[in-house]
C-alpha cells in the first residue's frame, strides 16, 4: 500500500481508468459549483507559503492488464467524481492535465468525444450532440458540468477579470517543479512550499486488490455506494477469472455494461416508470427496482437468509452476494452463476418493457398499481405476482384477470355504505360519503377512455396523476352557500355570475332584483388596487364585508335566487348536484382555478392551463385528463346548443358511459 500527500500537478501526464462496474459521472450543478467556489475562496485568501487546499482521497490500483511498457494505468476506485470534474475544469482552462479513460463508455465510432480505448477528449466533449448525451448518462452529466463551469467563470469575470489566471495558479502553481512518474518514487517533495491543491493518494497493491472489497473498505466519498452499484461490480468484475479468460470476460462485461446502460436509459421514461412504480421512489436509481425484484426472487427460490432488514440500503446486494457464494460452494463456475443472474435481470426488464409497449397492458398495469398505491415491499410483491400471472396466462386471459379480478375489486363500491333511505345503486353514488369510490371509478374511466382512444396512440399520464392530488370537480357548480369562502371570493363569484347572465334572463323580475341589491355590496370597483395591496382598497373591502354580515341571511337568500336560476336552466336538482353524474376528475390546483363558474368559464380555464402545460412541457399549467375533456367539451350529446350548461341529457349519457366502464371491470 502507498499513502502520500500529493499535488494536483503530480497527476499531469498520468493515466486513469474508470472501470465498467464503477459509479458513472453523476455530479450535479451544485457539487460542481461548490468545488469551484471552494477553490476560488482558497485562491483569493492569499494563503501562506506551504498552505494548501486538500481534496478528498483518491483511491487507485495499478491495472496490470491495461498497463504496458512505459505507461502505467491506474484504476480509480474512489474519487472519480472529483477527478472527472477537475479534468473538465482544467480542460476549460486549456491546462495540461491527466488522461482519463472510461471503460463503460461506448466505442470511438459511436462517440466523437472518445479517443482510442475510451479516452476522453475535452475539445470533442464540447461538441457533443443531444443524441450522444441521450445514449450515455455520463456524457449528459459531463456536458451539464461543463456548462456550469463556463457560466461560473463568465459570472466571476465581471468582478475578478483575472479569475482564469487565479484558478490556474491554484490548480498548478507557476513555481511547481515536475517530478517523475510515478511521483511517489521518492519521499522528497520539492514542491512542499507551494500553495496549491493537494489530495491524499492511496494506492492499493495489485496483488491484494479485489475491486468490491476495496469499494467496501475504502469508501471515502460523501456518497456511499448503493446496493445496485455493488451488484454491478459483482456481475462485471473480471479479476476473479483466470488470466487466460480475463480478456474474453472483459468483452462479456463490456456487452453487459452496454445493455445495463440501455435499461437505465429506458427506465428514465416517465411514462414507463409511472406505470411500474406509482409512488415516491427512495432509491438512487430506477434500475434498483429491477435489482430488488430479482433479489426477492433469489431469496424465495434459493432460501437465502441475510442479516439485514429489507429496508437496509445493502439488502439487495447481500442477497446477490450470498447467492454467488452458495453457488461457489456447490462447485458451480462463477461465470455460469453470473450468466444466470444476468439472464434473470434481462428477462425481468423485458417483461416490464413488453407491458409498456403494449398500450392496453400499459394502461391496465398502471391503473392497477396506481389504485393499489402500496409501500415499496408490498409493491414489489404485487409486481412479482403480476409477472408470475403474466407468464402463466396468454395475453387475453391475463387482460381478463387484470380487469375483472384485480382492477374490478379495487373500484367496486360497497352497497352496505348506503343509508337506508337511499337505493344502493351506481347513479346514487354521491359526493362526500362516496368521494373515495367516485375518485377511483373516475380514474378507471379516464384511463379507459385514453386506452380506447387509439387514433393518436395517447397514453394516460400516470406520472401527473401520481405527482398531484386528485380532486373531484362539480361539473355544474355547487351552491355558494354550501362553501366556506372568504368575502373577496364571494365578490368574484358574483361578478362571474353576472357576466354569465344574458339580458333576456335579467328580464325576470325576481332575478333582476336579486342582482341589483347584491351589486351594492358584492361588486368591487377597485379589484386591481386590491390585488396590488392598496390600503384604501383593503379598507373598502372590509367595510363592504361588515355591511354584508349585517344582513347576511337576507343576502344569502338572494344568492340562492341566482343559484336556482342556473339550476333550472341546467335542469338539475339538489340530489343530482352531488351525484357521480355531476363529477369530473381533476387535480386539486385545477379544482381551485376552476372556481364556481358554468361550463363556459371552466372550459376556458381548462384550455388555458392545458395549453400552458403543453407549451412548457409540464412545468406550468396542468394536464387535463381525456375523460374530463369529454365532459367540458360536452361530447356526450351529439347536437348541443347551449354550451353553458351540463344538462340532463349530458348527465344521462355521461352516466351511461361511466356505468358501461364500471360494469366492464366489475361484472
Amino acid at each position: 500500500m502507498r499513502l502520500k500527500l500529493a499535488h494536483l500537478g503530480d497527476l499531469t501526464g498520468m493515466h486513469f481508468n474508470i472501470s465498467y462496474y464503477q459509479r458513472g459521472y453523476r455530479w450535479e450543478a451544485k457539487q460542481v459549483l461548490d468545488l469551484l467556489d471552494d477553490l476560488f475562496e482558497f485562491s483569493k485568501s492569499a494563503p501562506a507559503e506551504g498552505q494548501f487546499y486538500c481534496l478528498q482521497p483518491l483511491v487507485t490500483c495499478r491495472n496490470e492488464s491495461l498497463s504496458h511498457e512505459g505507461t502505467v494505468i491506474f484504476d480509480v476506485i474512489d474519487g472519480q467524481q472529483r477527478l472527472t470534474t477537475l479534468f473538465l475544469i482544467m480542460g476549460y482552462l486549456r491546462m495540461p492535465a491527466f488522461e482519463l479513460r472510461y471503460e463503460r463508455a461506448v466505442r470511438r465510432d459511436e462517440a466523437p468525444c472518445l479517443r482510442e480505448n475510451g479516452r476522453l477528449c475535452y475539445e470533442e466533449l464540447e461538441s457533443l450532440s443531444d443524441d450522444d448525451m441521450a445514449n450515455n448518462p455520463d456524457y449528459f452529466y459531463m456536458k451539464q458540468a461543463m456548462a456550469c463551469i463556463k457560466e461560473w467563470f463568465k459570472e466571476k469575470e465581471n468582478t475578478y477579470p483575472g479569475i482564469q489566471r487565479l484558478m490556474e495558479d491554484v490548480l498548478r502553481n507557476p513555481r511547481y517543479k515536475k517530478s517523475g512518474n510515478p511521483f511517489y518514487v521518492t519521499d522528497d517533495d520539492q514542491n512542499d512550499k507551494q500553495s496549491d491543491v493537494r489530495f491524499i493518494w492511496y494506492e492499493d497493491e495489485p496483488a491484494s486488490s479485489n475491486s468490491i472489497a476495496t469499494f467496501k473498505r475504502l469508501n471515502y466519498g460523501k456518497t456511499p455506494l448503493t446496493a445496485t452499484e455493488l451488484i454491478k461490480a459483482l456481475l462485471f468484475q473480471c479479476d476473479v477469472y483466470p488470466s487466460d479468460r480475463k480478456a474474453e470476460m472483459k468483452q462479456v462485461a463490456f456487452r453487459m455494461s452496454t445493455e445495463w446502460g440501455a435499461m437505465e436509459k429506458a427506465l428514465q421514461d416517465d411514462f414507463m416508470w409511472s406505470m411500474l412504480f406509482p409512488q415516491k421512489y427512495e432509491k438512487p436509481s430506477r434500475i434498483d427496482l429491477v435489482m430488488s425484484f430479482v433479489a426477492r426472487g433469489l431469496k424465495e427460490e434459493h432460501h437465502i437468509e441475510v442479516k439485514a432488514a429489507e429496508t437496509d440500503m445493502d439488502y439487495d446486494y447481500l442477497i446477490f452476494n450470498k447467492y454467488l457464494e452458495q453457488e461457489k460452494q456447490k462447485g458451480r463456475p462463477y461465470e455460469e452463476a453470473v450468466k444466470e443472474l444476468w439472464t434473470n435481470i434481462q428477462d425481468t426488464y423485458a417483461i416490464f418493457r413488453s407491458w409498456f409497449e403494449d398500450r392496453e397492458l400499459y394502461h391496465l398495469t398502471g391503473l392497477y398499481l396506481t389504485l393499489l398505491n402500496q409501500g415499496t415491499e408490498g409493491h414489489l410483491q404485487s409486481l412479482r405476482t403480476l409477472v408470475s400471472e403474466f407468464k402463466s396466462n396468454n395475453r387475453l386471459s391475463y387482460i381478463h384477470l387484470l380487469k375483472k379480478e384485480k382492477i374490478g375489486a379495487l373500484i367496486r363500491f360497497d352497497e352496505r355504505k348506503f343509508d337506508e333511505s337511499v337505493e344502493a345503486s351506481f347513479e346514487n353514488l354521491y359526493y362526500g360519503k362516496f368521494s373515495k369510490e367516485i375518485g377511483r371509478i373516475l380514474l378507471a374511466y379516464n384511463v379507459d377512455v385514453t386506452m380506447r382512444h387509439g387514433q393518436d396512440r395517447a397514453y394516460f399520464p400516470f406520472k401527473f396523476y401520481q405527482d398531484t392530488t386528485p380532486s373531484l370537480e362539480h361539473i355544474h357548480p355547487q351552491h355558494l352557500d354550501e362553501e366556506a369562502i372568504d368575502f373577496a371570493t364571494r365578490c368574484r363569484w358574483f361578478k362571474d355570475k353576472c357576466a354569465e347572465l344574458s339580458d333576456e334572463e335579467l328580464e325576470d323580475e325576481e332575478l333582476r332584483t336579486a342582482v341589483d341589491i347584491l351589486r351594492a355590496v358584492l361588486y368591487l370597483t377597485d379589484e386591481e388596487e386590491l390585488e396590488k395591496g392598496s390600503e384604501a382598497a383593503k379598507k373598502s373591502l372590509k367595510e363592504k364585508a361588515e355591511k354584508y354580515r349585517e344582513n347576511e341571511h337576507e343576502y344569502n337568500q338572494l344568492l340562492q335566487v341566482i343559484d336556482r336560476h342556473f339550476d333550472e336552466l341546467a335542469d338539475i336538482d339538489e340530489k343530482e348536484l352531488h351525484c357521480i353524474s355531476n363529477m369530473a376528475l381533476v387535480d386539486n390546483i385545477t379544482n381551485i382555478c376552476l372556481g364556481n363558474g358554468l361550463l363556459n368559464s371552466k372550459r376556458a380555464v381548462l384550455l388555458r392551463i392545458s395549453e400552458a402545460y403543453d407549451r412548457t412541457k409540464g412545468k406550468q399549467g396542468a394536464c387535463v385528463y381525456m375523460g374530463t375533456w369529454k365532459v367540458f367539451r360536452k361530447e356526450y350529446v351529439p347536437k348541443t346548443t347551449d354550451m353553458r350548461f351540463w344538462t340532463k341529457a349530458d348527465r344521462e349519457n355521461y352516466l351511461k358511459d361511466l356505468k358501461r366502464t364500471y360494469d366492464e371491470y366489475t361484472k
